[in-house]
């Protein structure tokens, strides 16, 4: 098996876990899969203006597959290629189904993260590293009223996301989402829960940007540990995972390498890339 193109998760699986770091080896061995020819593609639940900067830095990153397939991006041209928003009324529906909640939401819309100012304490009171904290600063704006901010959006509405769930909570609002039609629920951390239209995965935003490139499934590797990395896994003709995996992942996959502090993008690379 060729493999074309390279399709890489981000947290959890090429970042170490302070949610920040590519480590030297992971850098080296992107860059000499890059070298070789091989797309190498980000496919991330983030929007593309909370791409980390180690990954933005990485000479011949090109593309990027956001918001869990629902925008694809031309990192070179900063040019969408391709969208599957949530429909205004689906998206009205979400929101007045998660605001009574007293929680943090996060509404991507067009590459950043509109967040309601009076919702801040609620992720203010987490207690993350200040390195954490800039990183989830990365694109974002704040409106006074976010469902005002639906009604006329700068942009289509990608994704919602609901980080950092307590435990009171996390359940309640997965069963209030699971009572709107026409979205997609998932996961790629603990104590998230992300909102996409239904039929919005990676796997839908990696096909589309592998026939835009002229490559086959067959000749894609995809990298993942997260239940929102498994449609792009199942996509890709050869699937790894690392040990940190959730157990459906490594179900799925081909290869289960070391952990993501232990540089597992950088074996998988060296073992069927290099």
């Amino acid at each position: 098996m060729k493999i074309k193109l390279l399709a890489l998760d981000m947290d959890g699986t090429t970042l170490k876990s302070d949610h920040v770091t590519v480590s030297p080896a992971n850098r080296a061995a992107i860059e000499a899969a890059n070298a070789r020819g091989v797309f190498v593609v980000t496919a991330t639940g983030r929007m593309r203006h909370r791409l980390p900067e180690a990954i933005e830095q990485t000479p011949g990153l090109h593309y990027a597959v956001t918001c869990n397939g629902a925008s694809v991006f031309d990192l070179r041209r900063e040019a969408p290629l391709y969208a599957n928003p949530i429909p205004l009324d689906t998206a009205l529906r979400v929101f007045d189904a998660l605001a009574p909640f007293p929680v943090f939401i996060e509404i991507y819309s067009g590459g950043f993260d509109y967040v309601e100012r009076g919702r801040i304490p609620y992720i203010e009171a987490s207690g993350f590293s200040e390195s954490r904290m800039k990183n989830l600063l990365r694109g974002r704006r704040t409106v006074e009223d976010q469902r005002e901010y639906l009604l006329h959006p700068a942009a289509p509405v990608e994704k919602f996301n609901v980080p950092y769930l307590p435990p009171e909570h996390q359940r309640a609002v997965w069963e209030a989402m699971r009572g709107v039609e026409g979205v997609a629920l998932t996961s790629s951390v603990a104590q998230n829960i992300e909102i996409n239209a239904a039929g919005t995965d990676k796997g839908d935003g990696l096909r589309f940007l592998c026939e835009y490139l002229g490559v086959a499934p067959d000749e894609v590797m995809a990298v993942g540990d997260s239940r929102n990395d498994l449609e792009m896994l199942t996509f890709a003709g050869l699937a790894a995972a690392p040990a940190n995996a959730d157990d459906d992942i490594k179900a799925v996959a081909d290869w289960v390498g070391p952990s993501n502090d232990d540089d597992c993008v950088a074996r998988a690379i060296e073992r069927f890339l290099l």
